[in-house]
Parts: C-alpha cells; sequence; structure tokens
C-alpha cells in the first residue's frame, strides 16, 4: 500500500516531532502515563464542558481524556494538557492568545511548555493528518515511535501471512536503535511500510530520508515523499530469534547519532 509509511521529523530545540503514520492509539500506549486533565484547542462544543477563564472546552479526570482520546469523532484532536484546573484561572490574555495561535497555526509563538500549566504535551493534527506533537520529556517520543513501528509491522505481517499464524506476538521496536536514528530524524525519515517484504524468518522495512522542506509537509500530500526520497538503510526484524536491526545502506546520513 503506497499510503504505508510513517513520516518523523523531530526538533530537538524547541521538543518538537512531526509525524504522519503515528496514531493517538500509538501515542497513548508509549507514553508512560495519560495526561488527567486537556483543554481542547480546537472549535469549542457547546455540548462539552467550557473553561470559563479561557473559553476552550476542558476534560478533566483520566476517564474522561480518556474517552476523548478515543472518540473516533475527535480525528482532528488539537490539545494541551494541564495539572490542575485551577491553575487556567492564572493564565493572563496574552497566555490565552498564544493558546489559541497554537491551535489556529499549529505552532508555537513562545515555548509550548507553560509554566502555570505544568504541561508535558501539545498535540495538534494538520489539515493533511499529519500530528505536531510538543513532549516535553524527547525520551517519551521515542516510546511512541517504537509503538507505532511495531504496529505497522504487525499489521504488514497480518496482511501477507495466513489466518493460521496471526498469534505471532512481535516485540517492541527498541528504543536505543530509535535513538540511533537522530541525525535521519532531524532532516526527516519516511519508513516504508508498503515496500517491506517477509521472506523466510526476516522481515525488511525500507529506511529513507526525505529532502523536502518540512513545512511542505503541513498541507502537501504526505506519500508524495517516497518518490522523492533516497533509501539509506534498513529496519529488520527476525522472526524465529523475535530480534531487531538496523542494517545501515549509507553511514554519511546516521553521523554523529551512535553515541546518543
Amino acid at each position: 500500500m503506497r499510503d504505508n509509511i510513517v513520516y518523523v521529523y523531530l526538533e530537538r530545540v524547541s521538543h518538537l516531532t512531526l509525524s504522519y503514520g503515528i496514531s493517538v492509539k500509538d501515542f497513548m500506549a508509549g507514553v508512560e502515563r495519560l495526561p488527567t486533565n486537556l483543554l481542547s484547542l480546537g472549535p469549542v462544543d457547546a455540548n462539552q464542558e467550557i473553561d470559563i477563564y479561557s473559553g476552550f472546552n476542558m476534560y478533566i479526570g483520566i476517564d474522561e481524556v480518556r474517552k476523548y482520546l478515543t472518540n473516533r469523532q475527535n480525528k482532528n484532536q488539537e490539545w494541551i494538557d494541564f495539572d490542575n484546573a485551577y491553575d487556567i484561572e492564572v493564565l493572563t490574555p496574552v497566555e490565552v492568545s498564544e493558546l489559541l495561535y497554537l491551535g489556529h497555526a499549529y505552532t508555537h509563538l513562545k515555548s509550548p511548555f507553560y509554566y502555570k500549566l505544568q504541561n508535558n504535551y501539545v498535540y495538534l493534527t494538520l489539515p493533511n493528518g499529519a500530528k505536531k506533537v510538543y513532549y516535553r520529556y524527547l525520551t517519551q517520543f521515542y516510546k511512541v515511535l517504537a509503538k507505532c513501528l511495531t504496529s505497522h509491522l504487525a499489521e504488514v505481517y497480518r496482511e501477507k501471512k495466513s489466518f493460521l499464524r496471526l498469534r505471532y506476538k512481535f516485540i517492541d521496536f527498541p528504543t536505543e536503535i530509535a535513538k540511533k536514528m537522530f541525525t535521519l530524524m532531524a532532516n526527516g525519515v519516511v519508513f516504508d511500510f508498503g515496500s517491506s517484504k517477509i521472506r523466510g524468518q526476516e522481515a525488511t522495512i525500507p529506511v529513507l530520508t526525505a529532502p523536502d522542506s518540512v513545512y511542505q509537509l503541513k498541507w502537501h500530500e504526505p506519500t508524495m515523499l517516497i518518490e522523492k526520497s533516497k533509501i539509506v538503510g534498513n529496519l529488520k526484524y527476525h522472526l524465529n530469534t523475535r530480534k531487531w536491526e538496523l542494517e545501515i545502506l549509507a553511514p554519511e546520513a546516521f553521523e554523529d547519532t551512535f553515541g546518543l
């Protein structure tokens, strides 16, 4: 499938990740703890609770947060988490306007991590379905990516193998390998599951660099990235030993990453 790709761009300074193919389900499975409270930065829903100070919809408590995140009608999720409802009351009008800008322009004016809110994430969905997520702790993103790559491989395996082998359990993609690909992600990397191969006891997923400006992904079709990308390696999964491996085809693309 041409659209079966995972794209990742990572900006270390602002702790920003821009991705395509990483779902909210992957996010929920990868983070250590789900947020306990959310402010929605999207259009206000009059049927949901509205915070009178900021004018945003808010979801209080882990049960409400989980219900919001898993609701299929909330496809274009835009939210910021916060620690305590009382913290919203001390936001200044300027800070509220910054949050409005985040939800409208999909980018930050100042740091997206607010001392008053004690937020760990800002989660935005771009017009083309790509996700722009800020992580206070980038180690959380590596775990989310690991869940995503594992689930994509499991899906490919189910498509290509018979029903009798659907019970195979994949080991999660190692975050250590994800960290070794930091330079790739800092420039934009594509994991092309649509061109993956399963031969014998080995599954292979091509890894490509994406040369286009990251800002083009905001509006353009993400799957077009493959057409201009260059293969630099492969992810391999050995079905018999249940181990992941990174095969490097272009060492220069991985320079200065192995010490991270």
